[in-house]
């Protein structure tokens, strides 16, 4: 039987290049890189499914003898979720496009282009408006007065859901933050001495509040509503998300890469290289936890 040369499939290779490139790339790359999504089991098509594990709580131990029978004190069970953001991209490049622009309209840069400024940015703020939607939103308006009480309290309720500080993740604008670096009653201390072979180099950089690592999201990737239709635009309808607090182990974010191809120049595609990829994904909040404490506009 004669040999026929297939369009090689590059959605598992691709997939490993993204979850590599996500810290450098995402403002939520925590979620989207946590142990939760890889822990998703495949299903068909969009379905993947999260597992999860109860059991029996402890009894009194008897030392005199071994009475009654053994049971299985422990139940598995599969969260069935579905991928709703089902998306695809494709583009033609010319041969003569990557010769004249001395090989910069490469498909490798093309994509990694798309990656860069349309598909990781989209991801965060869908990221973002999911998470919203997670939660009855926080709609006090924070300010230099407030912003620490609040934060208190917003710790207070994280510990009384069980939720380990040390697995929480801050998410905030940055006017929220500018807010933060002002608050009232926030202890400061500078270091204006040598620094880094840099002297007299002044700090005021808070990468922690009590321990909750902050990171900075552009104002327009945290709203609460976006319009998905072609790459991602700011509904109309869309409010302010100001700080998002998350437990890692209160979400799931999986990313299915279903098709990555490069086709060779052919007669159908007029002489020009053509690439295909399609991918879905989703955030997902688990059964049974609660650990996502979200203020917004009101």
């Amino acid at each position: 039987m004669a040999f026929t040369q297939q369009n090689v499939n590059y959605a598992a290779e691709y997939s490993r290049a993204l979850a590599n490139a996500y810290p450098y790339l995402s403002y939520f790359s925590e979620i989207w890189g946590a142990p939760n999504a890889q822990m998703c089991k495949p299903g068909i098509g969009k379905t993947m499914y999260i597992p999860s594990l109860t059991t029996a709580g402890a009894r009194a131990a008897g030392r005199d003898q071994i009475t009654g029978t053994f049971n299985r004190n422990w139940n598995n069970s599969l969260q069935p979720v579905t991928l709703d953001m089902d998306r695809e991209w494709d583009t033609l490049v010319d041969p003569m496009d990557m010769d004249e622009t001395n090989m910069v309209a490469t498909i490798a840069n093309v994509t990694r282009t798309f990656t860069e400024q349309q598909k990781v940015p989209e991801m965060d703020a869908y990221m973002a408006s999911k998470l919203y939607g997670f939660v009855s939103p926080d709609t006090v308006n924070l300010t230099t007065n407030n912003i620490l009480t609040k934060w208190d309290s917003f710790m207070e309720q994280l510990t009384n859901a069980r939720v380990n500080k040390d697995r929480v993740v801050g998410y905030v604008t940055p006017a929220l933050f500018n807010i933060i670096k002002g608050a009232v009653g926030l202890t400061r201390y500078l270091d204006i001495g040598a620094n880094g072979g840099e002297p007299n180099r002044i700090s005021r950089e808070i990468a922690r509040l009590d321990g909750v690592p902050l990171h900075v999201v552009p104002t327009d990737m945290m709203k609460t509503a976006y319009d998905f239709s072609e790459g991602w635009r700011v509904a109309d309808s869309a409010k302010q998300i100001n700080l998002i607090l998350v437990d890692l182990d209160a979400v799931a974010a999986p990313v299915k890469y279903e098709t990555s191809m490069l086709s060779e120049p052919t007669a159908q595609s007029k002489g020009k290289y053509l690439y295909y990829e399609r991918y879905y994904y989703g955030v997902f909040k688990l059964s049974g936890r609660n650990g996502i404490i979200v203020n917004a506009a009101a």
